[in-house]
């Protein structure tokens, strides 16, 4: 009977054993499935996170894409997702390399923001399916903005070096700009410089204007009409464009006043002839204003240089009174070359104007037998406003070549083996050649250096120095006046 009572207790404690068992195994199999459940969650709420960063990324929302990084990137430390940290740490870095950037750019600091800008490109470059495409358009922006600030900059250091025109030209541009990015008040900025200049280009003219006409006056004082003429002609030009009616009225006033002058030094009689003589015998005109009369009946299209004063109409003009030493084909090289230097600086002059101030200034040599003197261009040049600088016997003191690179147009003067001649110099930089006009004497020879460009009027060459001192018939150059 104790035997059997033990039995029973045996199989009670097994049947324990296995119902423990059971619920232990039931047990464990209800964690891990809860477990699994969890770890799905986590993951579900990553991919989740994940996926709303990329959404909040793309439409350039990189705050809140960074807060749901780092909820992700807390959620896969949790589930010891190395590979999604490291990811999501990527997309931590962008993220904030972006809004740092957006406060830069608020704040005005665009380059800062630029370099930004362009870490955050690199950073993006190994995202999968995610559109930065936002990035490009704050990177142009930025690269404006930058270009506009760089334009204001320039305009103001053009004001310093009291060049206005580029100044206003730049602060136009700066203005387009501006208008493109709807910067109101870089509009505004731009518009303060351009009035601003504006004002300062009026203030530069009146006194340039002021200048001319006051010189006028003393050389007109002075009783050299010839040049005083110049000078108000000068001034006359800036009061119509500033459309100063008081100026022009006072210039126009002291023109005629000069001329009236003029023609009465031309038309001034000698002493009377003997009675004898033919009473029908007309006083032969002085030939100044013989010459002026004639040259002005010449037709000249004050647009079109002259490359060879032996061809009409240049050949016809007359300076002197030396027959047939008083035509352009023979003595013109002087008034030709300033004629084509002044169409090159945009302020053509009829040759009948330029011709008279040689003579009434005593400016020929010789009554024009051998041509002009150097001097004397160099003043009417200067008598039109223009800022001139003459070097006599340039080759013993200057670079020709830099000379006139850093001219607007050159006049250069070199004797040669038959007389001297006067051309006309200017430095094309879009052709990286110098271009030289009316050289009759020298085209031949700079044909035969390999100069020649039959494409443009005039010998385009490489070097004035290989020019002037590589033409054997070319003995020196005794003149540069250089206009700037």
């Amino acid at each position: 009977m104790m035997q059997r009572e033990s039995t029973k207790r045996i199989g009670k404690r097994k049947k324990i054993v296995v119902v423990i068992c059971l619920a232990l195994i039931l047990a464990a199999i209800v964690s891990i499935a809860l477990w699994v459940t969890h770890i799905r969650r986590l993951r579900t709420e990553l991919e989740s996170h994940l996926a709303d960063a990329v959404t909040f990324i793309e439409l350039d929302d990189c705050g809140r894409a960074q807060t749901d990084a780092e909820a992700a990137l807390v959620l896969a430390q949790r589930l010891r997702d190395d590979e999604a940290a490291d990811e999501i740490n990527h997309i931590i870095l962008f993220t904030g390399t972006v809004s740092r950037s957006n406060a830069l750019f608020d704040d005005g600091l665009y380059k800062e923001a630029l370099d930004g800008f362009f870490f955050a490109t690199d950073l993006a470059s190994v995202f999968v399916d995610v559109n930065t495409g936002f990035l490009d358009e704050k990177i142009e922006a930025t690269e404006r903005y930058i270009a506009f600030y760089e334009l204001i900059d320039y305009a103001e250091s053009m004001i310093e070096l009291s060049d206005f025109e580029t100044a206003l030209s730049v602060y136009e541009d700066a203005k387009s700009v501006a208008s493109a990015l709807f910067f109101t008040d870089g509009v505004n900025m731009a518009m303060a410089g351009i009035a601003d200049v504006q004002e300062r280009i009026l203030i530069a003219k009146r006194a340039e204007a002021e200048d001319r006409f006051n010189s006028g006056e003393q050389l007109y004082n002075d009783g050299r009409y010839a040049g005083a003429i110049i000078y108000y002609r000068g001034a006359l030009i800036i009061y119509v464009e500033l459309d100063d009616l008081e100026g022009i009225d006072l210039t126009n006033s002291r023109i005629d006043s000069t001329e009236r002058k003029l023609a009465e030094i031309a038309l001034y009689e000698p002493p009377a002839v003997d009675d004898t003589q033919d009473d029908a015998a007309e006083q032969d005109e002085p030939v100044s204003l013989t010459n002026y009369e004639h040259n002005l009946g010449i037709y000249f299209d004050l647009t079109i240089l002259i490359d060879n004063q032996n061809h009409r109409p240049a050949s016809q003009v007359r300076m002197g009174d030396t027959e047939g030493m008083n035509e352009g084909w023979y003595n013109g090289c002087g008034w030709v070359a300033t004629y084509n230097a002044l169409i090159l600086l945009g302020n053509p002059v009829h040759p009948a104007e330029i011709v008279r101030y040689f003579e009434m200034s005593g400016g020929t040599v010789l009554g024009g037998v051998f041509g002009t003197y150097p001097n004397t261009i160099e003043d009417y040049i200067r008598g039109l406003g223009f800022s001139v600088n003459h070097t006599l016997f340039p080759q013993l003191s200057i670079d020709l070549d830099y000379a006139i690179k850093s001219s607007r147009v050159s006049i250069l003067a070199y004797l040669h083996t038959s007389a001297a001649h006067y051309v006309t110099v200017e430095y094309r930089e879009d052709l990286d050649k110098f271009i030289v006009y009316n050289d009759s004497f020298a085209r031949v020879r700079s044909t035969d250096l390999g100069f020649q460009n039959e494409t443009i009027l005039g010998a385009a060459i490489d070097s004035v120095t290989a020019l002037v001192y590589g033409t054997t018939d070319i003995l020196f150059p005794f003149s540069l006046i250089s206009v700037s």
